[in-house]
């Protein structure tokens, strides 16, 4: 069995690899605890994996974290995958490949592998990010934005009478300052994707793919005018392609 994992700035995500078949998903926030502790928690259960690969884009702390937790439990140093300048038939479209967050590129090859071209990721989490690829294969670049909470708490910290609005439900316009900026980042969220999206099928053609992925892929659903597709584990499929590539 293969361990791979996820780590993003607000949660890790993982999932088991047996005959290249995925199972066995997991999830987990990290932000604001030990990453230590929340791998005891989730990951001492599991049996002994022969190999275990991560992509990374929380800080050199997370990785020593998931390093020291499964050498000292498994007897194993992860493998940690970074952006290349391919991967197979997909080629990275940034000057500098090494600049694209793993997480993003095993997203678009992931994407690519299973619906192939054209086909646009967008990911929502701790920031917004949306990635197309060509029918070639070609990444053409993507777009970084923040995510609904990391707006949610910008706003907070920067203003004096404004609060953070976790747990508020978002309508179309609020009737008080929380539900305003639940509405508010709500609507930045689902006008850039909706305007992104718009903007590269223009480019790609009206036969283009859309997935959506992240923790906050299916809130995000339902608030866009279009149905996309939900791909919740599409880095983690990435992942394994990634792996299968340096085995």
């Amino acid at each position: 069995m293969m361990l791979l994992a996820d780590i993003g700035n607000t949660r890790i995500k993982w999932a088991e690899s047996r005959d290249n078949q995925l199972g066995g998903y997991g999830a987990a926030v990290h932000a604001g605890t030990s990453l230590d502790e929340v791998l005891t928690a989730a990951w001492s259960p599991l049996e002994r994996p022969t190999r275990i690969v991560a992509v990374n884009v929380a800080g050199n702390a997370a990785a020593a974290a998931l390093a020291h937790f499964c050498t000292r439990h498994f007897s194993l140093a992860p493998d940690f995958l970074l952006s290349s300048a391919r991967c197979g038939v997909v080629v990275n479209g940034y000057h500098d490949p090494s600049q694209l967050g793993a997480d993003r590129w095993a997203a678009v090859i992931g994407a690519f592998l299973r619906y192939g071209g054209p086909v646009c990721v967008v990911a929502c989490g701790t920031a917004i990010t949306v990635d197309a690829v060509n029918r070639e294969g070609r990444h053409l670049g993507g777009l970084i934005a923040p995510g609904i909470a990391t707006m949610r708490k910008a706003l907070a910290g920067a203003t004096a009478a404004i609060p953070d609005a976790a747990g508020e439900v978002a309508a179309l316009l609020g009737l008080n300052t929380r539900t305003a900026v639940a509405c508010g980042v709500t609507q930045a969220a689902a006008g850039l994707i909706e305007r992104t999206v718009r903007r590269i099928t223009a480019e790609l053609g009206t036969g283009m793919q859309v997935l959506l992925t992240g923790g906050d892929a299916e809130y995000l659903q339902s608030q866009l005018t279009e149905r996309y597709t939900l791909a919740p584990h599409l880095v983690l499929e990435g992942v394994l392609v990634m792996a299968e590539q340096r085995t």
